[in-house]
């Protein structure tokens, strides 16, 4: 009976647009003479032009990991030392579901001392544990647990916390603001802060707030501010924006009436360091779609006597140049690339410090 059928909602198409810069322009140069051409080099690719694409690969890796820092969620051990048992690992598992982050492919990244301590855990290196057929050990490789596919970098990326977390530890702030938040408020006010004098709260450092489901959700920091003894914090910057749940009939925001996913006084804990863990390496647990990486095909130099050619390398336009010294006799190769990160959903990820 179509009658009797409840009436649909109708709700607003919302299309968000994340600024992604292109911050990089990478370059692999080296030079060859006809000689060494000739007489040495007997394949050219293989010996000389692969390894410069691998070492350009290298270095855009380390700028894309940097991005592991813009994450939103925070998922730290007590003491800040990294996962070392099942139950810490759970928790990372636990923060991402709070998050909402999807199930499928999810992924995690670890330092070399963060692999270390994910070894010690008999669940994860036993194979009759984990319920495949491959040993973590025996593959040499992390291998996949808990649903997330497990890996190791070198080059993670760091943070250092501020002189509030430095002095005064964890400290509990409330929210300030009448009616409380609606989704997507990147700006929020908080009161009854710092124990003692003026303190910094560093970019970086994270603000964990009680959402009007009960669950408490992380954000970064992305200014710095200081905070006074007792004083607030005015429109402090956070990442990613408040974002949705199930308001259900709490308290409505005085903008326009939308229900408030943070209440007024609700409760705010800033975290990230302590007076004896001030700087510790970040990993991360994540969907690929948090981040976007992106090059831009380049023009031919305007120049003459330069050869060039655009081509892809696993998935990287890169710009392939080559002139010749006539004086020297030697060819001048040099390989660039324009490029871009970002973490355009900091939502989709958790970072995981270790010392």
């Amino acid at each position: 009976d179509a009658s009797s059928a409840a009436a649909i909602k109708i709700q607003d198409a919302v299309e968000t647009s994340v600024d992604l810069k292109i911050e990089k322009n990478f370059d692999v140069s080296f030079e060859i003479s006809s000689k060494e051409l000739t007489l040495s080099v007997d394949d050219f690719n293989d010996r000389l032009l692969n390894p410069a694409m691998s070492a350009l690969a290298q270095r855009i890796d380390t700028y894309a990991l940097s991005k592991l820092a813009d994450l939103g969620g925070m998922a730290e051990t007590d003491d800040f030392t990294g996962p070392n048992s099942v139950a810490d690992l759970s928790a990372i598992v636990q923060k991402m579901n709070e998050q909402k982050i999807p199930q499928a492919n999810r992924k995690m990244i670890v330092s070399p001392s963060m692999q270390t301590s994910i070894y010690s855990i008999n669940n994860f290196v036993q194979a009759n544990f984990r319920g495949d057929g491959n040993s973590p050990l025996m593959e040499a490789q992390l291998g996949r647990f808990m649903g997330m596919d497990m890996m190791m970098a070198l080059d993670l990326p760091s943070h250092t916390a501020g002189a509030f977390l430095q002095n005064d530890g964890d400290d509990d702030f409330a929210i300030n603001n009448v009616g409380g938040y609606t989704e997507g408020t990147t700006a929020i006010t908080l009161d009854s802060g710092a124990t003692g004098g003026t303190q910094e709260i560093s970019v970086g450092d994270t603000v964990r707030i009680t959402y009007v489901d009960g669950v408490a959700r992380d954000h970064k920091v992305v200014t710095a501010q200081n905070v006074t003894s007792g004083g607030a914090l005015t429109n402090l910057a956070i990442s990613p924006g408040l974002y949705g749940v199930d308001a259900g009939t709490g308290t409505t925001a005085v903008n326009g009436g939308q229900p408030a996913v943070v209440a007024d006084d609700a409760a705010a804990t800033i975290i990230g360091g302590t007076s004896t863990i001030t700087n510790y390496t970040l990993g991360a647990a994540f969907v690929p779609e948090a981040f976007q990486l992106i090059f831009v095909p380049q023009p031919a130099p305007m120049g003459p006597g330069t050869s060039s050619a655009t081509v892809s390398y696993n998935g990287m336009s890169l710009r392939v140049l080559q002139s010749f010294d006539h004086e020297k006799k030697r060819d001048l190769i040099s390989v660039d690339c324009m490029v871009g990160c970002a973490a355009i959903d900091a939502r989709l990820g958790v970072r995981v410090p270790a010392v």
